[in-house]
């Protein structure tokens, strides 16, 4: 189907379509869905090869005995009391050491 069908049976102009298959415009999902039926093409052949845009910041690993502090932090139930003992670790860690 060429994108000048498929951007009149969507109601767009085949610049439009040309856009959305460059990745310069987003695309609705209700667009996106009505494409996928005229071409008779499951969603997730649109969404193939798309991996995360964002990735997550990468957090260290925790072992021993970090590990074990992490546990007893996360054990203490008093929201007020977790919240001092983070900013004693925060104040000790920013100190410095002779």
């Amino acid at each position: 189907m060429s994108q000048r069908k498929l951007g009149e049976t969507l109601g767009v102009t085949f610049q439009q379509i040309q856009k959305y298959e460059r990745g310069m415009n987003r695309i609705a999902v209700t667009t996106l869905v009505r494409a996928a039926a005229v071409l008779d093409a499951p969603l997730s052949f649109f969404l193939e090869g798309i991996g995360p845009q964002r990735q997550e910041p990468e957090r260290p690993t925790l072992y021993g005995r970090d590990a074990r502090l992490a546990q007893a932090l996360a054990g203490i139930e008093d929201r007020r009391v977790r919240a001092a003992v983070r900013t004693l670790v925060r104040a000790l860690s920013t100190e410095r050491q002779p």
